[in-house]
C-alpha cells in the first residue's frame, strides 16, 4: 500500500527539508539540520528543545516568505480579521513559490490519481488557498483560518490558552531562533517539559526526533491586531509538531489529509502517528487544525547476528500502546527478558544503541519502572510502554555517547520492585562486530 506521507516527507528531505537529528548524531551543513534535544528529566524554562538549527541559504527561500505570513493575523480570538492589499500579496507570493516544490507536486500526483481529477498549476494554487487560507467560522469563532491556527498560534476559547501552534520553524523563531542578523531573536517561549500521551515523562517519543510533544507558554506579540492589544501569555499543557519540515511539506501533508481519503494513521521513518485534522464548520475542504499525534516507534527489519556468525533476518512484532483504562494489577504483572542488543553501531555510537525485550508472559504488561543497567553502570528507568504477550520493544538508549563496551560486557535487568534480576553477558568477540546486533 501507498504511504503518501512517507513520499511527501522523503521529497521534502531532498528539496527544503533538513534532517532532524538527535544530539550526537552526525550533520551535514550542506543540507541542514535541526538537532532536537528533548529530555526525559526535568529542565529550566529556558531550556532548547531546539537545540541548534542550521538552514542552508539554499533552502530558506520558502521559510522567508512563509515568516512574512506570521504578522498577517490577530492574535485576540474575537478580532476581525482584516486583510490588506500587501498581506494578499505575501499570501499568493508564498502559495506561488510552492506550488512547483517536490512534495506539493507529490501530494498533487496523489489527489489527482485520488480524486480523478486533473490539477493544473491554478488550480492547484487555489486548492492550497482553500485549504489553508479560507476564513470561516470555527464554533464561537468567526474568521478562522487553519494556516493561523496551525502555522502561527492564537488565542484559544479559553483566552489564557494557545490554540494550534504547530510548526516547528515558528516554535523555533519564537525560542530565540535566528535564520538572519535582522531577526529580533526575543524568546517568547517558556518550555514547561516534554509530554506524551498525557505522561510527565516521555516514553518512545523521547527518541523520536521527527516529532516533539510537549507543555509551554507562549508570549505572544499581538499580531494584525486593531485594537492594539499588547503581548499576551498564553499556555499550552499538551501541544506538538513536526520537526524537520518545511513549510510546503506541511502544506501538503494537510492537503492529501483534508482533501482524499488516505487515513489518519500513517508511519514516517519508523514511527507511528495519528494525524488528527478538523475542519472549518461546513467548510469540508478547508483545515481548521492539523497536528501529529505520536503513537508508538515502528521496529525495522534487522540483522543479528548469532555466536557462529550467521546472520538470521528478524522482524520483531508491533508494540501497541497500552490500554491505560485496565485494572492495574493487570498492567504491572509479567516479566520481560532482553533478547537482543547492538552495542557496537558505527560511530558516532550515542544515540544508536540498542536494546530489544519481549514480554515472556501471557498477559499485557507494562515496562513502566523496569530498568537497564549498562555494563559502565549507567542505569535507565523505562517509561510507560504496553506489550502484549511475544510483544517485542527496542530501546534506544538515550546517551550522547557509547554506553554499553565494545569488549565483553554485562547488561542487567531489573524489574520495578528489585524483585527480578537478570545478567545477559557478551563476549569480546561478540563486540567487536561494528553494525551487527548480538543475541541472547
Amino acid at each position: 500500500m501507498t504511504n503518501i506521507y512517507q513520499q511527501i516527507w522523503n521529497a521534502d528531505q531532498q528539496g527544503n527539508g533538513i534532517a532532524a537529528l538527535r544530539p550526537g548524531e552526525e550533520t551535514n551543513s550542506d543540507l541542514g539540520y535541526v538537532i532536537v534535544d528533548e529530555r526525559k528529566e526535568n529542565v529550566g524554562d529556558d531550556f532548547k528543545v531546539l537545540k541548534e538549527v542550521l538552514i542552508p541559504e539554499n533552502k530558506m527561500h520558502t521559510y522567508r516568505l512563509c515568516k512574512k505570513l506570521f504578522d498577517n493575523y490577530a492574535l485576540a480570538r474575537a478580532a476581525r480579521e482584516i486583510v490588506r492589499p500587501e498581506e494578499e500579496q505575501e499570501e499568493l507570493d508564498f502559495i506561488n513559490a510552492i506550488v512547483d516544490t517536490a512534495p506539493i507536486q507529490v501530494a498533487k500526483s496523489y489527489m489527482e490519481s485520488s480524486l480523478n481529477l486533473q490539477i493544473s498549476d491554478n488550480l492547484l494554487a487555489a486548492m492550497i488557498k482553500e485549504t489553508w487560507f479560507e476564513l470561516g467560522r470555527a464554533g464561537s469563532q468567526h474568521q478562522a483560518s487553519g494556516f493561523e491556527h496551525v502555522f502561527i498560534g492564537e488565542q484559544s476559547s479559553k483566552s489564557s490558552k494557545v490554540g494550534g501552534y504547530h510548526f516547528w520553524f515558528k516554535y523555533y523563531l519564537d525560542d530565540a531562533g535566528q535564520i538572519s542578523a535582522d531577526d529580533e531573536g526575543i524568546d517568547r517561549i517558556e518550555y514547561k517539559g516534554t509530554r506524551y500521551q498525557g505522561a510527565s515523562s516521555p516514553e518512545e517519543g523521547l527518541l523520536i526526533p521527527e516529532v516533539v510533544t510537549l507543555s509551554l507558554v507562549w508570549t505572544a506579540p499581538a499580531g494584525d491586531n486593531p485594537a492594539n492589544l499588547q503581548s499576551l501569555e498564553l499556555k499550552k499543557p499538551i501541544g506538538g509538531f513536526f520537526v524537520g519540515c518545511s513549510p510546503e511539506c506541511l502544506i501538503a501533508l494537510g492537503l492529501v489529509r483534508c482533501r482524499t481519503n488516505a487515513g489518519k494513521i500513517t508511519v514516517i521513518n519508523n514511527a507511528e502517528y495519528q494525524l488528527d485534522l478538523h475542519r472549518l464548520d461546513a467548510k469540508p475542504n478547508a483545515i481548521r487544525t492539523f497536528f501529529p499525534r505520536f503513537r508508538r516507534a515502528e521496529l525495522d527489519d534487522i540483522i543479528i547476528t548469532n555466536s557462529d556468525n550467521s546472520s538470521t533476518p528478524s522482524t520483531p512484532a508491533a508494540t501497541p500502546a497500552l490500554n491505560l483504562e485496565a485494572d492495574d494489577d493487570k498492567k504491572n504483572i509479567g516479566s520481560f527478558a532482553i533478547i537482543a542488543a547492538m552495542v557496537n553501531p558505527p560511530a558516532p555510537e550515542g544515540g544508536r544503541e540498542f536494546i530489544q525485550l519481549i514480554n515472556c508472559t501471557s498477559a499485557v504488561a507494562s515496562l513502566q519502572g523496569w530498568q537497564i543497567i549498562a555494563p559502565n553502570g549507567s542505569s535507565f528507568t523505562l517509561a510507560e510502554q504496553g506489550l502484549h504477550p511475544g510483544d517485542i520493544f527496542k530501546f534506544q538508549i538515550p546517551a550522547q555517547q557509547g554506553v554499553l563496551r565494545n569488549k565483553a560486557g554485562e547488561i542487567t535487568l531489573k524489574s520495578a520492585d528489585g524483585t527480578i534480576e537478570k545478567k545477559y553477558s557478551y563476549s569480546s568477540e561478540q563486540a567487536k562486530n561494528e553494525g551487527s546486533v548480538i543475541i541472547f
